[in-house]
């Protein structure tokens, strides 16, 4: 479905030059829900802009489909494009327009009738029932074959962080998308992903089923998120326990 083929991209400004990826080897089956985590600056948000086109490689190759994009011309790009949507951190959506008119945005942009946007928008709608999902309902407008969600639950509280996760794998199941997710967060990548892959300073120094990649870690930095994933389940567990356990009005202070 997707291939990356040593893919690097480098930036050359007035403080020199900087090499964002480098050298970086992927490959994501269809329908698979595949993570991509790394701290900031881990060169993973500078990948997901190379998938969908938004950036060009400096070298190597991205296949989509068995389909090179990193060699079509301006208006093949464009058009393999829509078959890749993408959500963002704040979703960026267009807060002078309705809810509808924020989902019908990419249909409008592709030159669908409005009577077949207007019937889209209703049935998407349906599908992931909160309008604080319009993001991700716009995503889908256009059918794609892949999803590209950029740290999509980073700004979120808890429990939506659940939900929108729920709703993705929903999604997944339901509509056979192939789903790559950007995070810094390993409770999201161990929640829904099947493959993840580790990044830093620009490389991927780790990759593999998330169960396996989990349990027995191989790198520093994998060992780091994964140590910092299972400190924060030992502090659910304890305030699971003592919330259970303490009678109302009970006021207990914890340090670790």
């Amino acid at each position: 479905m997707i291939r990356v083929e040593n893919v690097s991209k480098t930036y050359t400004g007035k403080q020199g030059t900087v090499e964002a990826v480098k050298d970086v080897s992927l490959e994501i089956s269809r329908g698979e829900i595949f993570g991509v985590i790394g701290f900031s600056g881990a060169g993973k948000s500078t990948l997901i802009r190379l998938l969908n086109g938004l950036e060009t490689v400096t070298s190597g190759h991205i296949y989509i489909n068995e389909k090179d994009i990193t060699t079509l011309k301006r208006k093949e790009l464009l058009k393999e494009r829509q078959k890749i949507a993408m959500i963002f951190q704040h979703f960026n959506l267009l807060w002078s327009r309705t809810v509808e008119e924020n989902i019908a945005f990419s249909l409008e942009i592709a030159g669908v009738p409005k009577a077949e946007r207007k019937a889209k928008v209703a049935e998407l709608i349906d599908l992931v029932g909160l309008t604080q999902r319009v993001g991700i309902a716009r995503a889908l407008a256009n059918d794609p074959e892949v999803l590209l969600c950029d740290e999509a639950t980073s700004a979120l509280d808890p429990k939506t962080t659940k939900d929108i996760l729920k709703l993705l794998v929903e999604i997944n199941q339901e509509l056979g998308l192939t789903i790559v997710l950007i995070t810094h967060e390993m409770h999201v990548v161990r929640q829904i992903c099947h493959r993840v892959a580790v990044m830093e300073e620009g490389r991927v120094v780790e990759s593999g089923e998330v169960i396996e990649v989990f349990k027995n870690p191989q790198q520093p930095i994998t060992k780091q998120f994964v140590g910092e994933e299972r400190v924060d389940d030992e502090i659910d567990e304890v305030f699971h326990h003592l919330s259970t356990s303490l009678r109302p009005g009970v006021a207990v202070r914890i340090q670790y």
